[in-house]
């Protein structure tokens, strides 16, 4: 027992940042990952963005707002919370969206010892995965059926207001700046988990 102790002690806090368009596979990978890592010693903190976001956003804000500038504020803000997190000595598994290239770059130079990693799969999966859980009850912070209502709204030559989705009514930029890349359609949470973990050598 006191040499667990001490194996979890020498564990340096890491911050794992898990990006990609809704349904992907995000919120499973990080779950399993989650556990894997406090299995290896890390003292594990998994954090849902979409929760955390609402009490990052500028007052009056729409937490989910497509616009640059509001998320660049909401993601400094989440940077020091993420600095905070590590010095008290957690490990992060971030699960978030993330669609503007420029912020992710911004958190990787602001937060010690941050890793992003990529999930992936075809459009069409996504579309079909996140329909899927919204048919099945699953709540999401953002409601149901994300993908058919932005399709609906892209469709719609007199809405102007656009149900804001990367990927369809706003562009999901590519994350150059990713440390691992994973492809959730040829793999399941655990295999993706396994992946990442063997690729940061953690």
């Amino acid at each position: 027992m006191t040499e667990l102790f001490q194996d979890t002690q020498q564990k340096i806090p890491i911050a794992l940042l898990i990006l990609g368009r809704g349904g992907t596979g995000k919120s499973s990978i990080a779950s399993v990952l989650t556990q894997l890592l406090i299995e290896r010693g890390f003292n594990t903190k998994l954090i849902r963005f979409d929760e955390l976001r609402k009490t990052l956003a500028p007052a009056g804000a729409d937490p989910f707002a497509k616009d640059k500038k509001i998320k660049s504020i909401i993601y400094e803000n989440a940077a020091q919370e993420f600095k905070r997190l590590l010095e008290e000595g957690f490990t992060l598994v971030i699960d978030s969206g993330l669609s503007v290239e420029a912020i992710r770059t911004m958190l990787k130079e602001t937060v010690p010892h941050l890793k992003i990693i990529h999930v992936t799969c075809p459009l069409l999966v996504s579309i079909c995965r996140d329909t899927w859980r919204s048919l099945s009850g699953v709540k999401h912070e953002r409601g149901s059926f994300l993908y058919l209502r932005a399709i609906r709204d892209l469709l719609n030559p007199f809405k102007k207001e656009k149900f804001p989705q990367p990927g369809i009514t706003y562009p999901f930029e590519y994350p150059h700046c990713a440390d691992v890349h994973v492809h959730s359609f040829f793999s399941s949470p655990l295999n993706s988990a396994r992946y990442i973990i063997k690729q940061l050598d953690l």
